[in-house]
């Protein structure tokens, strides 16, 4: 969803149904958000509910890490926010970037959670510019910290072959 207040920025909003009837619960913004970053682009909700990852694929932040300093140094870098809800409240938890952002990378294309949010699998399917095809990371939860786990290439890596465009998590991750 675009907000005027910085056009293209993005905002996510949370609905809950008690009966037959719909509430908004949330109303969720980047906690850096900037004109274009497209936050709302991809998501994913656990299965219980409690845990939503959010791409903004033209997020510009050159930083790598979870919860490293954003910037604007790059070009449609991407980032993952990562929100869990307590109660009826929803805060963020991480801001999730690549362990090697790069411009271009769309981080965020493709977005995945295990049933119990505690796995959350991010594809950038113009990793490295796409010269290489794309890449997959997957990240794990202990508590409330955040860590990646693995970095993902095909065997078989070509230019433009997309790897990573979209992403996918049994229920266990």
């Amino acid at each position: 969803q675009t907000d005027n207040s910085a056009v293209g920025a993005g905002a996510v909003y949370l609905f809950t149904r008690v009966d037959d009837a719909w509430a908004q619960e949330a109303y969720l913004k980047a906690a850096n958000p900037d004109p274009g970053d497209q936050f709302g682009f991809k998501l994913a909700l656990s299965g219980d509910g409690a845990t939503l990852a959010v791409a903004a694929l033209y997020e510009d932040s050159l930083a790598a890490g979870i919860d490293c300093d954003p910037g604007n140094a790059g070009v449609d870098v991407g980032a993952v926010y990562v929100f869990a809800r307590t109660g009826g409240a929803w805060s963020q938890q991480a801001y999730v970037k690549a362990s090697n952002p790069g411009s271009e990378d769309v981080f965020g294309y493709g977005v995945a959670l295990s049933s119990d949010g505690d796995t959350l699998a991010v594809g950038a399917a113009f990793e490295d510019n796409d010269a290489t095809g794309g890449a997959a990371y997957v990240f794990t939860r202990t508590g409330v910290l955040w860590s990646q786990e693995a970095y993902i290439k095909a065997s078989n890596a070509s230019a433009y072959s997309f790897f990573g465009g979209d992403v996918a998590l049994d229920d266990s991750g």
